[in-house]
Formats: C-alpha cells, sequence, structure tokens
C-alpha cells in the first residue's frame, strides 16, 4: 500500500509540474531517490500530462536524453511492468479501498493506466506475412533476423564470390593476370599483394593451346611445381548449347573448385539473334552465369574487351556491348593504360559487395606478373617527391644553407651562379623563369627541408630571395614505394 501511496503522490505532483524544456525535465527525474519513485514519475508525465502534437518524437528524445544520463536501463519493459504491478493492487484492494486510502481523484490516476487515449500508444503489431504458394518472400523483420553467412571471398578485399568481369583493350596482359590468379588461388598465396584463400581453380584458356600455356605456367612457376588443383580448359561449348551442364559436371567431379575463369567471354556468350535487344541479350546470359556462380557458391570471372572508342571521363562506360553486361555483375574490372607501350596500368574495381578502388598496377616483363603499385594518390605523391629530389635548385639551396648556418640571401643571378657551381646544371633559363619555379617550389621545401622563403626588395628596384633552414642537417631520407607520408621526420 505504501508503494500505492507514492505512485499515486507522484502521479499528483506530475499533474502540476510544468517543465520548460526536456532538460528541466530530466532534472525533475534525476531528483527521484528511488527507482519506483524515478518510473512512477516517467510512468504518469507520460501517460496523464500526455505530450504535444509530437508525442512519439518528444518521448524518444527524452528517452534518449535520458539514457544519456544512466537513469535507466530497457524503460519501455520497465515502464510496462510499472504499471502492470500498481494496476494488480488497485484490482486486488479493490476501488472502495483504494478510495478510502488514496483519494478522491483515483478514478484519473487509473484512467491513466487504463485509457488508451491518455497513455502514449504503442506500435500496432505487425500483421503476419502471408506467402501463397509458390512465391519466396520475406519480410524484412525476417531478414533482419535471419543469421546469414557471410559474404566470401576468393582474394580477400578483391574478389568476392559470385559474378565478375575483367575488362581490358586486346593483348593488354588480361590473361597473364588471369593464370596468375589461378595459380595463387590454388596455392594459396597472395595475388596483387591481396591474401587469398585457398581452393582449386579452372581455367578456359578458350584462346590458347597447350604449348602456349605450358610456357607461361613455367614462366609463373619459376622453377616450382605447378599446382595439382589448378585445371585448365581450352574449348567449350556456347552457353545454351551445354557449356553450364559440362562445367556442372566437372564441379561436381572437383569440388573444391571455387573459382571458373573464362577467357574470353566472346567466345561462351551465345550468337546474337536478328533484331535481339543487346541489353536484354547481355543481361540474358549474364544472369545465367550469375546464378550458376550463385548456386555453386562459386566465383566466375570472365575476360572480356573494352570497346574501340574510349570514353575518358569513365572508364567503365568503355566495356564492349551493352551496360546490360556491367549491370548483370556483381563486381567489374578495368585494366586501363594511358599507352600501350605503358608498363603501369590503372586497376580499377567496383562492385555490389566489395569497396570501390582505383590502384596503379606495373607489369614486371621479367617476372610476367603484375605488381600493385599502390593507389593513384601514393604514386603521383611518389613522383612528386622524386621530382623533388632531383631539382638542380633544391640540391642548391641544400648546400647553400648547409654552408651558411641555415640562411642565405641573394638575388637570381647569384643563385643561378651557385647553382651551376655546385650541381653543374642549369636552374632555369631566365631569373623569371626561375622566380616561377621557386614559388612552385615553396610548399615541398617547407615540407621535406623545412626551408622558408621570401623575397624583398632591394631599394635598387632588384629582388633579393631570402631562404632559412630551420635545421642545418640537410640530410634527406630516402622514400621507398611503401611510404605513405611525405612530411620529413626532422630532429
Amino acid at each position: 500500500m505504501n508503494e500505492m501511496k507514492e505512485a499515486v503522490g507522484n502521479w499528483r505532483e506530475a499533474k502540476q509540474f510544468s517543465p520548460a524544456d526536456e532538460n528541466d525535465f530530466l532534472r525533475w527525474l534525476d531528483k527521484a531517490d528511488t527507482e519506483e519513485k524515478l518510473f512512477s514519475r516517467l510512468t504518469f508525465w507520460f501517460t496523464f500530462r500526455g505530450l504535444p502534437a509530437d508525442q512519439n518524437q518528444r518521448y524518444h528524445l527524452v528517452q534518449e536524453r535520458a539514457r544519456e544520463l544512466r537513469l535507466w536501463n530497457g524503460l519501455e519493459l520497465k515502464l510496462r511492468r510499472w504499471q502492470d504491478r500498481v494496476a494488480d493492487e488497485y484490482e486486488q484492494i479493490g476501488k472502495e479501498a483504494f478510495a478510502a486510502r488514496i483519494g478522491e481523484d483515483y478514478a484519473d490516476y487509473i484512467n491513466s493506466l487504463t485509457d488508451p487515449e491518455a497513455a502514449p500508444q504503442q506500435a500496432a503489431p505487425e500483421p503476419e506475412t502471408t506467402k501463397p504458394a509458390g512465391v519466396q518472400a520475406w519480410s524484412a523483420r525476417e531478414l533482419s533476423e535471419m543469421v546469414l553467412p557471410p559474404i566470401r571471398h576468393v582474394v580477400e578485399g578483391l574478389l568476392p564470390m559470385g559474378m565478375g568481369v575483367l575488362v581490358a583493350k586486346p593483348k593488354l596482359g588480361k590473361s597473364w593476370m588471369v593464370l596468375d590468379l589461378c595459380l595463387a588461388v590454388a596455392q594459396g598465396e597472395p595475388f596483387l599483394g591481396f591474401p587469398t584463400r585457398q581452393h582449386g581453380t579452372l581455367y578456359l584458356a578458350l584462346e590458347d593451346g597447350k604449348s602456349r600455356m605450358q610456357t607461361r605456367l613455367r614462366r609463373l612457376l619459376e622453377g616450382r611445381p605447378a599446382p595439382a588443383n589448378m585445371h585448365v580448359m581450352f574449348q567449350a561449348q556456347r552457353l545454351g548449347e551445354g557449356l553450364l551442364e559440362t562445367l556442372g559436371e566437372y564441379l561436381d567431379a572437383n569440388p573444391d573448385i571455387h573459382l571458373v575463369c573464362i577467357d574470353t567471354l566472346s567466345k561462351i556468350k551465345p550468337k546474337a539473334k536478328p533484331f535481339e535487344n543487346a541489353y536484354d541479350a547481355d543481361y540474358d546470359y549474364m544472369g545465367r552465369l550469375k546464378a550458376f556462380a550463385d548456386s555453386r557458391g562459386i566465383c566466375v570471372l570472365l575476360v572480356h574487351h573494352t570497346r574501340k572508342s574510349k570514353n575518358p571521363e569513365d572508364s567503365f562506360d568503355n566495356i564492349n556491348g551493352s551496360t546490360g553486361i556491367l549491370g548483370a555483375a556483381d563486381f567489374t574490372i578495368v585494366l586501363d593504360k594511358q599507352s600501350r607501350m605503358d608498363d603501369e596500368a590503372g586497376f580499377l574495381l567496383t562492385g555490389r559487395d566489395i569497396e570501390q578502388c582505383e590502384r596503379v598496377i606495373r607489369f614486371d616483363k621479367a617476372r610476367c606478373r603484375w605488381v600493385m603499385q599502390g593507389t593513384a594518390a601514393q604514386l603521383a605523391a611518389q613522383r612528386r617527391v622524386a621530382e623533388y629530389e632531383a631539382e638542380p635548385i633544391v640540391k642548391t639551396l641544400r648546400v647553400l644553407l648547409q654552408q651558411g648556418d641555415g640562411t642565405w640571401s641573394g638575388n637570381a643571378q647569384a643563385l643561378m651562379q651557385m647553382g651551376e657551381r655546385y650541381t653543374n646544371e642549369e636552374l632555369a633559363s631566365s631569373t623569371r623563369a626561375l622566380a616561377g619555379r621557386i614559388k612552385e617550389l615553396q610548399p615541398m621545401l617547407w615540407e621535406r627541408d623545412a626551408i622558408k622563403c621570401w623575397d624583398k626588395q632591394n631599394g635598387t628596384g632588384g629582388k633579393r630571395y631570402c631562404f632559412k633552414m630551420n635545421r642545418i642537417d640537410n640530410t634527406a631520407p630516402v622514400m621507398d614505394s611503401t611510404q605513405l607520408s611525405l612530411r620529413h621526420n626532422y630532429r
């Protein structure tokens, strides 16, 4: 009964309380010295007083703010239990006993517990999902509560299970890359610096023969034994003519195979039909390949070509064929070279279950293997550092500042003469060109060597350059290809 009296007392107090804002309300709650007092205040404030038109929004706001103050855990459940407990006690002692002990306004108090319009509205229970026979569908709740296996990868962070496309110009090194990929996965070795999951692989080298494949295998293996779990086919039917049936039988006989590479897509795609929509046709056969990969839980990688005309703004727009190829694929890789003679190429990756990335790879001609160089930004930064280190102006200033205890000043002619003396090179073709180059170098001079640079008039219309190094040790660290930061660590 004491609990009942305390509850009604707090309810009466709540009827008269008008907080200025949520903070004022929370301070009022915080004064509750018992859990029961706290919950009674909460319960009867929300039930009897109610909230404005934005009741639900404000209710949840107060929930969050009070939770930040650690006023409660499991608010809604405890509030319901508190209400049920008080209501049960009312039912046990009866209306007359309740009225005699509590007061005349007991009816309002009970209404605050039982009146659905006075209490905060709970979300209506969701109707059960009706599933017609033959239709596979799930509610959002069912999907969110499912325990599903994580997305698996053949190459971690690079190639997920599913169906993907590797695209590049003809004779750009795609086949070398795919062969290296199949060997790496079969042996459980890194591919382009990314870890692999060791599995059997199947390479459909439909443009090669046994002799060429043997030569390439020996080049890549470099004297090591070839893996027995890498398989090669040199002939295959087209889609719709027995390809998937043949692959299915071979995978059944070799269940460890989780990577199938088809080189090239044009060798297995169905023959075009008259008046057939290109997008629909591409999406249809790509969809069949994707369904095959998904049903087997494997990765199918298709090697394909870019079109002759090039869109410099979007490398993925250069895929030969309709956009149905890109749309149906789970992931797409594009190898993009500025010039066919370049050793480096852009490695662009996009997909549904993979993080989009743009990196730079280089073809090691001695080993016939693509090697990851880093991101385009990293390569640009490394080139910028290399150009800075080779700059004659930088070399000249390092010598002058070391000899001059960290400072040097002089006009452009003097600096150019010092450059010829110390580097045997011309710093610039003219004093104007020198001024422009110094201006370009200023950020790197400070970043790499802590050299400040400014100029001032010498009173005769001429200009003097002033340089100051914050240290007299002019050594610079050797930057390797893996170092990402350009900033010098000065002691």
